[in-house]
């Protein structure tokens, strides 16, 4: 029997960069694509493509095959209607945010029918928001992966520059019993082709292991100056708009507070009974750190990750993502689990200060991943299913 994703259409929600890069992606490959947007989002995300249907996908795409994916895609459907976007497929991809994930999930849930798949990209900790929103009325598989599958930015709506394919991609269901028949619905698609697709030890350890914290979160924090000064031209000599993490603002002394930050998941990964990735030190210490293992560039001195721009304001997601998803999830199972993380807690308190916002509070609780009253043994026979 052939694949779900040759019979029937795939639903991608979200028209950021990753969604816009993703619709294209398939649709360039002979690929049935609903393409829908929030409707509050989409004059913007969207622009005249809600009208054309129209997206250009470009950029160098580097990666180990040498594959390219390139020229202008006619979305079936681009849509702000999520009944129209999710009647008759099976296959629902995810390219979102994870500040998205709540908003999302419940226009989707009134349109979901049993056997559907739902894949994050990144999962952030989402399938669980998902699974404790759904309950257990829906027969869907749900899972996630680490990151969203491309380095890629939007020139405008309708334009996309990709500039790396994924190398490295790690992913699981939820609960982790589901894997199998999560991936082979997936497997083949274009985003994946380039990549060496592994499965991780629960979503949880796709949670914790997701570098944008990891890394987004001391080099913001610890280069916040640096980057607002930035913004007025000439100073620094990084013109306005021009300020790139990874190119300027990675020294040793940041690369040392981010391996903490790790050696702290570390922690708090071995205290729930869940592995991780594990890298080696010498592999924090470049420009692009442990990023560089999930988008490795051949033949490339320094890789396309270093053309990324930003954070350019501290309301960028490096912040306003990341600490209240990635820090605040991490530091609650610290708390639960008995596991002291100074590092991580101090990056939240700082970062609330920065954006005059209270982190500790507005950040993710494990009630709303309907995991607060699971012990270890309960919590991994949840995961795993």
């Amino acid at each position: 029997m052939a694949p779900i994703y040759l019979m029937k259409p795939i639903a991608v929600l979200g028209a950021g960069n990753v969604g816009q890069t993703m619709a294209a992606d398939l649709t360039l490959k002979g690929y049935k694509v609903r393409l829908y947007e929030l409707p509050e989002f989409a004059k913007k995300s969207l622009g005249e493509v809600l009208e054309t249907r129209k997206i250009e996908l470009e950029g160098e795409q580097i990666n180990f095959k040498w594959f390219r994916n390139e020229g202008v895609a006619e979305i079936d459907v681009v849509t702000t209607d999520m009944g129209e976007a999710l009647d008759g497929v099976e296959l629902i991809l995810l390219p979102i945010p994870a500040s998205g994930h709540k908003a999302f999930f419940e226009k989707m849930i009134p349109h979901l029918e049993d056997g559907m798949i739902i894949s994050l990209f990144p999962d952030n900790y989402g399938s669980l928001m998902f699974r404790k929103m759904i309950g257990d009325e829906l027969k869907v598989i749900v899972g996630g992966w680490i990151s969203a599958p491309y380095g890629t930015r939007m020139i405008e709506p309708g334009k996309i520059d990709c500039m790396i394919r994924a190398y490295r991609f790690r992913g699981d269901a939820l609960p982790s019993k589901d894997w199998n028949e999560f991936l082979k619905e997936q497997k083949d698609l274009p985003f994946f082709f380039t990549a060496k697709l592994e499965k991780a030890d629960t979503v949880m350890a796709i949670g914790l292991e997701n570098a944008n914290p990891i890394v987004h979160v001391p080099g913001s924090i610890l280069n916040v100056g640096a980057m607002e000064v930035s913004q007025r031209e000439g100073v620094l000599g990084v013109g306005k708009g021009e300020w790139s993490l990874y190119r300027h603002g990675m020294s040793p002394a940041i690369v040392r507070v981010i391996e903490a930050y790790y050696e702290e998941i570390l922690r708090i990964a071995e205290a729930i009974g869940i592995e991780i990735i594990r890298f080696r030190k010498e592999q924090f210490y470049h420009k692009h750190t442990i990023m560089r293992e999930a988008f490795i560039a051949p033949f490339y001195e320094v890789s396309s990750i270093m053309g990324i721009k930003g954070p350019l304001s501290v309301e960028d997601r490096y912040f306003t993502e990341d600490i209240p998803i990635g820090c605040v999830t991490a530091w609650r199972l610290a708390k639960k689990f008995g596991v002291s993380v100074p590092v991580i807690e101090s990056l939240i308190t700082l970062g609330s200060i920065i954006c005059q916002r209270d982190f500790f509070k507005e950040g993710r609780s494990l009630e709303d991943y309907g995991i607060e009253g699971l012990g270890r043994d309960g919590l991994l026979r949840f995961l795993r299913g």
